[in-house]
């Protein structure tokens, strides 16, 4: 569940990679993106850092923009081999 702190946390930084690397794929700096999305650079900034989350409105702009499905943007990590092991 999304509710537990740790996942929550691990989801927002999966949603940052995915913004980065899509990003930073396209050749886009933060400031072309947002400009791009239409939203503030600051917001990028934000997201990209994983420490909150984002609306979805915002994220549907940004995956506009990336030209990505939002889908890819939210795939959340892949579990580690430990939290396998614990089930």
């Amino acid at each position: 569940m999304l509710h537990d702190p740790t996942r929550l946390a691990r989801f927002h930084q999966a949603v940052a990679d995915h913004v980065r690397t899509a990003r930073l794929w396209r050749n886009l700096s933060q400031e072309d993106l947002a400009h791009a999305a239409s939203v503030s650079c600051r917001m990028v900034v934000s997201l990209e850092s994983g420490r909150s989350g984002v609306r979805l409105d915002m994220l549907l702009a940004i995956a506009n923009a990336l030209q990505t499905p939002v889908t890819d943007l939210v795939r959340e990590p892949a579990l580690e081999i430990d939290h396998v092991a614990d089930r």
